[in-house]
């Protein structure tokens, strides 16, 4: 299924509704250009390689049990999202941890303008044997997640490629390491110097994207990590299992390159 609404304002917005199972399997795709919810009061289970739910921004809930089998992917944004008219906008430069990333609306509803790339949302069970990938994603008034030794939650690569810490990035190569918790590693080369990304965020209660090369125009441009959050401080989550990776890692260029900085995950 093609939902295409990047380019029609009425579109942009699309709602998909189960009444019991969905299942998608044969390398089977719900793909939205643009923003899309599925909910549904029964399971969805993707159940092998090819299997892909993905859009700009995701949200599916309401469902008994969410299963990603091996080698599918729920994802949010898209590959290449900012090609795309409606691509997630990421605070980047906000000093300030967005509202929602602590204190997330009661509801379900498919809302843009909050940070969210992918949320699972009033959710009993979410058992990962394939990937989740998102550049912030949120599990919201969900009672157990279980990460399978196959299984990844990600959302490394899939924060800012500039951002409050952003290294810097020449023609040559020569390149910084991004600041975040600490200061970004410096760069000199053949009498030229650059000063690393500033540190930046609160060691208590972090919640900014990794900051990544700085230069996007530059062929090699990197970004950091996303963020992964797991319930809010007035629903936690009940239980965490995790025996596959759950990874907020910045991207890597090469040694010549400076290093991009990690975002978060914060339970």
């Amino acid at each position: 299924m093609l939902i295409s609404g990047d380019s029609d304002a009425i579109v942009a917005t699309s709602l998909l509704e189960a009444s019991n199972l969905v299942v998608l399997k044969g390398s089977s795709m719900i793909h939205s250009t643009a923003n899309l919810g599925l909910h549904g009061q029964g399971s969805l289970n993707l159940s092998g390689p090819g299997d892909i739910i993905e859009a700009q921004h995701l949200v599916l809930s309401l469902f008994y049990a969410i299963s990603v089998g091996p080698g599918s992917v729920l994802r949010g944004p898209l590959e290449n999202a900012s090609d795309n008219a409606m691509a997630p906008r990421l605070y980047c430069n906000q000093k300030y941890c967005p509202v929602e990333l602590l204190h997330p609306p009661e509801d379900c509803n498919v809302n843009a303008s909050l940070s969210f790339t992918l949320q699972i949302c009033r959710v009993e069970d979410v058992i990962v044997k394939g990937s989740i990938e998102g550049s912030v994603v949120h599990f919201h008034l969900v009672r157990t997640v279980v990460v399978e030794s196959s299984g990844a939650i990600s959302a490394s690569g899939l924060g800012c490629i500039g951002g409050l810490g952003h290294g810097a990035r020449l023609p040559n190569g020569l390149s910084s390491g991004a600041g975040h918790g600490g200061r970004g590693g410096d760069a000199y080369y053949g009498g030229t110097y650059i000063s690393g990304g500033i540190a930046y965020g609160d060691a208590e209660l972090p919640c900014e994207l990794g900051s990544g090369s700085g230069n996007e125009s530059l062929s090699g441009a990197t970004a950091g990590g996303g963020v992964i959050v797991m319930g809010s401080l007035e629903h936690s989550l009940l239980k965490l299992v995790a025996h596959g990776d759950i990874k907020a890692d910045g991207e890597s260029y090469g040694k010549y390159v400076g290093g991009r900085m990690v975002g978060l995950v914060q339970m």
